[in-house]
């Protein structure tokens, strides 16, 4: 026979008293993994991010539309996304990075 406390081979937590108790104990107190990938799950998953046009990307720089088609052919603009031919959209973290990139405490160099 079983000793008290451990469970047979192939059982399920179920089937030892000693177990159920320790996992309706760990629900209760929040001390499992189970309740922790639980808590995960109501984590909201991120909101979709927004294209901008080139229009609206150069009034957020400060740029006409025609610089930062210059800038795109030069390789030196922020970074784009051309979803098809002639359509050029600008991920508004893409910007801001650029904007991050740009920032210089002194003329030199």
């Amino acid at each position: 026979m079983d000793e008290p406390g451990q469970a047979r081979p192939g059982a399920r937590h179920g089937d030892n008293p000693d177990m159920a108790k320790h996992m309706t104990a760990a629900a209760e107190t929040g001390d499992s993994a189970t309740s922790t990938i639980t808590a995960n799950a109501a984590i909201e998953p991120p909101a979709p991010m927004k294209l901008l046009t080139a229009r609206q990307a150069g009034e957020l720089l400060g740029v006409s539309p025609e610089t930062l088609e210059r800038w795109r052919g030069a390789g030196t603009g922020p970074a784009f996304i051309r979803l098809s031919g002639r359509y050029i959209r600008y991920r508004q973290d893409d910007l801001e990075a650029f904007i991050q990139n740009a920032r210089r405490s002194s003329t030199a160099g």
